[in-house]
């Protein structure tokens, strides 16, 4: 599919039935991933997706370096291609906007600590600290992920004050506790949420405040085909309904007293993601095998997602209260 096109193939699918939705969203962004790679295949004019000249990839903060071989090829590093979609150090739509989202409540000072869940590469982690002077523990599922971040981490000087180590959620110990905690999509994928979210609440001061973002799926939505195919794909994804969420945190003592619905806006950057991808890719970059698979699976997993959204699956911010 040529770079001319992306912006029609990224916009609102057209108006069809959802099974003709899935195909569409599958057919067109899925395509970008095969056309990458082929050589000359994106379009070498002087001209980006949008009309405007073009600027070199390493002008755009979202395209600040690659990681090249001695060959010329582009190896990403873990969490890389995502960099390209949502910045220097994001691995998550909306991170910086859903991440003040979650804070502004908290009243954060100094003196106070925080657990992140789902730590990345560290980038809200290590703007929150910068902007507030608090020390945050990460902790990120991925370990490969967790490594990176760190080495980001202390090369800039905040190793200590924005610590990232990976950690299994079916076995969270914390031998400290904080004033707050966060997390961003990680509670869908948890087999075992009630279990999960007791070893959270072990680790929470009394008085602590906890804020997440997490897909939800409510029961009349749970048969759609692209939702069933988003499951299919991503495999322990196990979203709960709204209620659902909200009993199992009421079990374990917490009263969710904020649930707001964040689709259209992630569903959107999402969206604008992919297109800085392509603006990226159509730079001239050319990726290696690994990092070919490696974006093949990024863009593949967001057409699922995206497609479960508009079948029903939304993305809700969540704030509660210990005790």
């Amino acid at each position: 599919m040529p770079l001319s096109s992306l912006k029609t193939a990224l916009s609102t699918p057209p108006a069809c039935t959802a099974r003709r939705a899935l195909a569409f969203l599958q057919r067109e962004i899925v395509g970008l991933a095969q056309d990458f790679w082929k050589d000359g295949s994106w379009e070498k004019s002087e001209r980006n997706i949008s009309g405007r000249a073009k600027t070199p990839a390493s002008a755009s903060p979202f395209h600040d370096k690659i990681t090249p071989m001695a060959n010329g090829l582009w190896h990403a590093q873990p969490g890389e291609v995502s960099e390209k979609m949502w910045g220097s150090g994001y691995v998550s739509p909306a991170d910086e906007y859903l991440t003040d989202l979650m804070i502004r409540p908290m009243g954060l000072t100094k003196d106070m600590s925080m657990l992140d869940l789902s730590a990345g590469l560290g980038g809200r982690m290590r703007k929150t600290t910068k902007e507030f002077g608090l020390y945050i523990n990460g902790r990120e599922p991925d370990p490969e992920l967790a490594l990176r971040g760190m080495a980001i981490s202390t090369a800039e000087g905040r190793g200590k004050r924005d610590e990232i180590t990976a950690y299994d959620p079916m076995n969270l110990i914390e031998h400290r506790q904080y004033d707050c905690v966060i997390a961003r999509e990680t509670i869908y994928r948890v087999a075992d949420k009630e279990k999960f979210i007791r070893a959270i609440i072990a680790c929470c001061k009394s008085k602590a405040q906890i804020s997440f973002t997490d897909y939800i799926v409510n029961p009349e939505a749970r048969g759609q085909p692209a939702i069933l195919a988003w499951q299919a794909f991503e495999k322990g994804a196990s979203p709960v309904g709204l209620v659902e969420m909200a009993e199992l945190w009421a079990k374990a003592g917490i009263s969710l007293r904020v649930h707001d619905d964040q689709t259209e806006y992630y569903k959107k950057e999402v969206k604008q993601g992919l297109k800085r991808f392509a603006e990226f890719m159509a730079s001239g970059v050319k990726p290696d095998a690994p990092t070919k698979k490696a974006i093949e699976k990024r863009i593949t997993t967001w057409a699922h997602r995206t497609a479960a959204m508009e079948q029903g699956m939304r993305i809700y911010r969540f704030y509660g209260l210990k005790g």
